[in-house]
């Protein structure tokens, strides 16, 4: 056994995995996009929030956690508007930085034409799969006749 490994040092999952600078800064750059994206919808949900009708003294006028009265106008609205909010907060990136703005370098024919082929033969593998029969199940009678066989 390694000792690294029972000292607990290296994990499973810790391994290093060679990948492409290409596919490296292709991910950056997505990343970079969902975080844009995520405040582009955190910003128009806190606009259309300020936008919302209340009741006279509702709490929720002023604050963003407080609870709409009952007689709210937008009420349901407001909440589905905050759970789009929640989640945009949630789920966007917290850290992230810009990539550098490098120079782009368009793909090769060959890497263009290795991942159309990739494509292809998983487009072919879940044409496949589509295809095979489903599993059905017995009649009811069948199994209660087999039930009665079985001593």
């Amino acid at each position: 056994m390694d000792p690294k490994k029972m000292m607990g040092f290296q994990l499973p999952g810790d391994e290093k995995v060679s990948i492409t600078a290409r596919d490296w800064d292709a991910m950056k750059r997505a990343i970079w996009r969902s975080k844009i994206g995520w405040e582009i919808v955190t910003r128009e949900v806190t606009t259309l929030l300020s936008r919302f009708a209340h009741m006279e003294g509702c709490p929720a006028v002023s604050n963003e956690i407080g609870t709409c009265l009952p007689d709210c106008p937008d009420r349901e609205f407001r909440l589905s508007a905050l759970v789009i909010l929640n989640v945009a907060r949630q789920h966007g990136p917290t850290i992230v930085r810009k990539p550098a703005e490098g120079a782009y370098f368009a793909p090769s024919r060959e890497h263009y034409s290795e991942m159309l082929a990739q494509f292809a033969a998983a487009q072919a593998e879940l044409e496949a799969i589509k295809a095979q029969p489903a599993h059905t199940l017995p009649a009811p009678n069948d199994v209660t006749q087999a039930l009665k066989e079985v001593p």
